[in-house]
């Protein structure tokens, strides 16, 4: 038997533990032994569907589409449990919370969460991001604007936690979570950051760890096992720290990672793995200009210098290669930090301000693997893979494999082991990437938010299977139950399966 068939086995094995024993932790549910697909990625938060479906290689709407609906506006994921998806949305006045059965697609009940004022955030986010979760008794939605909420699985509001509009200037991200029959809140904002462990049922607080220090992040914890003790790996401005789910005792830590962490760790064979993007140093990243540059395109009077109205039609000093401009950087943003002497000029000399700037900016830049502390070690990187490291889609690992996909459609497909390249490609969807890849079935499913949906063998060499194009935006992560793949785009949920 070879090697890979080896490593196949022992993770399909320990896939399906994570499966089964998902179903005992979360307590048990109106449909026991089912699988789930119960928060943010699936179990666990990884992305990965059991083995035991089959999967469609290719989505058409013309031939596999089950059933599409209409839903609002938003960007969080679908949630499944049984029958149900559980899906949030946002309009001009409200954010809501949708019950859709999973065979039909007919919404089952909408109920809504009326809000004074909207959280400020990014255009490119959304007031409807945060995924739900659910333990089979209960659903779990949390919004920006007005809090956490509870209710039952048939719409009935069972607690509800108002909050305070969160200090995030790019509105909030992460997802709550389910664990050990608890409900995990992670809120890190510009103050008053805390990780809270609370009873679902009651909405009661267990614990809550205030995180001094930690600023706005838009993380989703991963819950994982470390040498005997449940722990939740937390992704905050610089550091992963990890907490003990039972009470919250800080286990172990690791600094200097990105000062926006967006993407949700995963794990694998005793590793966590994690990306750290860094504008500054990312080799994908179209960099800033030479100042002569700058005076060629702008400087209309000829002075040697750079006015606010010559500044004005620059579209991007540093960009996000290939993401139809999405998180920009123009210069007039940057004119009155630039401008030292308030003289309405930026010289060649107040040009260098930006590279100051830049270069404070010494965190890493890759996909790193990291064997956690305990008593008996240090917490440590195994490796670390510095190219096509993605800004926000998380990394999938799936078959012994690392997978991962950023801006542009650079796809790179890494050993979980050793972090040896298989390969780095560029798929043909390209523009920006922000939902996160998931796998099943041998293959892999992503999405661009230009709404192309490219699914791909999970080989160590490139592989296609089909493309589609939904010709509507999409920013959360697909969904894979019961030989279905579960598609959210900007309006619509699809449902695609295997023809019979």
């Amino acid at each position: 038997m070879s090697v890979d068939s080896i490593g196949a086995m022992a993770w399909q094995a320990s896939t399906r533990w994570l499966w089964s024993s998902s179903l005992v932790v979360l307590g048990a549910g109106p449909v026991l032994g089912q699988a789930q697909w119960s928060q943010f990625r699936g179990p666990g938060g990884l992305g990965v569907a059991p083995d035991d479906q089959t999967l469609p290689a290719k989505l058409d709407k013309a031939e596999n589409l089950t059933w599409s609906c209409e839903i609002p506006p938003g960007h969080s994921s679908p949630c499944i449990w049984g029958d149900r998806i559980f899906i949030t949305g946002a309009t001009d006045r409200e954010v809501q919370t949708l019950c859709i059965d999973r065979n039909s697609g007919k919404v089952l009940w909408s109920r809504s969460a009326m809000t004074d004022m909207f959280e400020g955030r990014h255009s490119i986010n959304s007031s409807a991001t945060p995924s739900p979760t659910t333990d089979g008794e209960h659903v779990f939605v949390y919004f920006g604007s007005c809090g956490l909420i509870c209710y039952d699985l048939d719409g009935k509001e069972c607690w509800l936690r108002r909050m305070r509009i969160p200090e995030n200037m790019y509105g909030t991200a992460a997802s709550p979570i389910l664990a050990g029959g608890r409900l995990v809140f992670l809120r890190d904002n510009a103050t008053g950051s805390f990780l809270e462990v609370i009873e679902p049922a009651t909405g009661e607080t267990i614990w809550r760890k205030e995180r001094e220090g930690f600023t706005a992040s838009w993380s989703t914890p991963l819950i994982w096992n470390n040498g005997g003790v449940d722990e939740i790996v937390c992704y905050g401005v610089g550091w992963v720290t990890a907490y003990a789910l039972e009470d919250g005792d800080e286990r172990w830590s690791l600094p200097g990672l990105t000062d926006e962490p967006c993407i949700t760790p995963i794990t694998g064979d005793g590793l966590v793995y994690i990306t750290s993007y860094n504008m500054r140093t990312n080799p994908e990243v179209i960099g800033l200009p030479d100042y002569a540059v700058l005076l060629e395109q702008y400087d209309e009077d000829g002075d040697g210098s750079l006015s606010y109205e010559e500044a004005r039609p620059n579209a991007s000093i540093l960009s996000r290669f290939d993401a139809d401009g999405e998180g920009d950087h123009p210069l007039p943003g940057f004119f009155r930090f630039l401008d030292r002497d308030r003289d309405g000029q930026v010289t060649s000399e107040e040009w260098g301000r930006m590279y100051e700037f830049l270069n404070q900016f010494q965190f890493a830049n890759g996909l790193l693997a990291i064997r956690p502390g305990n008593e008996d070690r240090d917490t440590q990187i195994v490796w670390q893979h510095r190219r096509g490291v993605p800004e926000c889609p998380s990394p999938l690992l799936y078959g012994g494999r690392l997978f991962m996909v950023k801006n542009g459609g650079i796809l790179s497909c890494l050993d979980a082991k050793t972090g040896a390249l298989h390969f780095q490609e560029r798929l043909d969807a390209g523009g920006p990437y922000y939902a996160s890849p998931v796998a099943g079935d041998g293959k892999v499913y992503m999405a661009s938010a230009r709404g192309v949906v490219t699914t791909l063998e999970a080989g160590k060499e490139l592989k296609v299977l089909s493309s589609t194009d939904l010709e509507e935006r999409i920013m959360a992560s697909p969904a894979l139950l019961g030989g279905t793949v579960f598609i959210r785009t900007e309006t619509h949920m699809y449902a695609f399966h295997v023809n019979s």
